[in-house]
């Protein structure tokens, strides 16, 4: 994909603009961004176990609340816009394993569903915001499992009609739809190592109805239409961008990489996905001095606020060695 520089975007970024010399920034045009200091504080409890994070990140907009999956500690919420810190007290599953990739879904007159991908556990996990019961599914039945064995599931989306979507990025490569109500997997197998060596995030997008199966060794975002049940494009980001996930908000894909180009710290990626081109390169660890940031592993748009009150954040884990940070737009020449 091409480069291009955009100067204005979908929200209006208040306050005057400040110099870049004056500012710790990444970035390029409108989509610039600064550190933001005191955010996502990590819980006392949790800190002797955050070098090794290797999880993901969830936004509840009905709660404001942003959530980490922490291997051994479970889920770690951030409220107050980002300044406050807890260790949820749910399913012991929680804690057991690690929360590799996790997606979450709002319901009509209940609390939002959140489901999770296990690696270690070799499970997924669906359960209400309160946390307190996962419902449970591990290898599925039948097809290239028949044998039980090469299964550790990496990733996971919610889709319309029950669905939620499953990517085996650490075992057999295949990403495979399953039932929501009661959690069971409907026999479908697609992908495989044909795909991609490791499809290790995938993602609902509500604007096109379709799938975006990250395939990292190969830097690449595959379009997977539902409908269609084939690939529609294929997304080439800058070779060496070893692409962990993406999240989308509204015609904006945001992609978290382990590695940039030539083993560079990885990178974050701002994508028009109908321009079809990339708007700009953050770097946390080169130039916003997160040093625990050298292997990208999830990221999430964080939106907040209304009207001129209206706030854009970014939210991103790392992994080798763990760790959690928080970037916010800002208005830099």
């Amino acid at each position: 994909m091409p480069f291009v520089v955009d100067q204005k975007g979908p929200v209006k970024v208040g306050g005057p603009k400040a110099k870049r010399s004056e500012l710790q920034v990444s970035g390029q045009g409108y989509w610039t961004f600064t550190p933001v200091v005191g955010a996502v504080p990590v819980p006392a409890e949790a800190l002797p176990l955050i070098k090794g994070a290797h999880g993901t990140v969830i936004v509840d907009r009905e709660k404001d609340v942003v959530y980490w999956g922490l291997e051994n500690v479970g889920w770690v919420g951030f409220g107050e816009r980002l300044m406050k810190s807890w260790v949820v007290d749910g399913d012991p599953a929680f804690k057991k394993g690690n929360l590799h990739g996790a997606d979450i879904m709002g319901r009509k007159g209940k609390g939002p569903l959140v489901a999770a991908a296990d690696n270690v556990e070799g499970e997924v996990y669906v359960s209400d915001t309160s946390f307190k019961t996962a419902a449970k599914v591990r290898i599925p039945p039948g097809g290239p499992y028949a044998d039980g064995k090469g299964y550790a599931p990496t990733d996971v989306a919610f889709a319309p009609g029950g669905t939620v979507w499953v990517t085996d990025g650490y075992g057999k490569a295949y990403f495979m739809p399953a039932d929501v109500e009661p959690l069971k997997f409907r026999g479908e197998f697609l992908g495989g190592k044909k795909m991609s060596g490791t499809p290790h995030g995938i993602t609902f997008d509500a604007g096109t109805g379709n799938l975006l199966v990250s395939a990292r060794p190969e830097a690449q975002v595959h379009v997977w239409s539902p409908k269609d049940k084939g690939f529609l494009e294929n997304n080439q980001l800058p070779a060496g961008s070893t692409v962990c996930d993406v999240d989308v908000w509204g015609d904006y894909v945001l992609a978290a990489c382990l590695d940039g180009p030539k083993g560079t710290p990885g990178p974050l990626y701002v994508i028009d996905k109908k321009r079809r081109v990339i708007l700009s390169t953050i770097k946390p660890k080169e130039e916003l001095g997160y040093e625990h940031a050298q292997h990208l592993h999830d990221a999430c748009w964080y939106v907040t606020g209304s009207g001129a009150s209206r706030e854009v954040y970014i939210v991103f884990t790392a992994w080798n060695p763990g760790g959690i940070g928080a970037l916010k737009l800002v208005n830099a020449e």
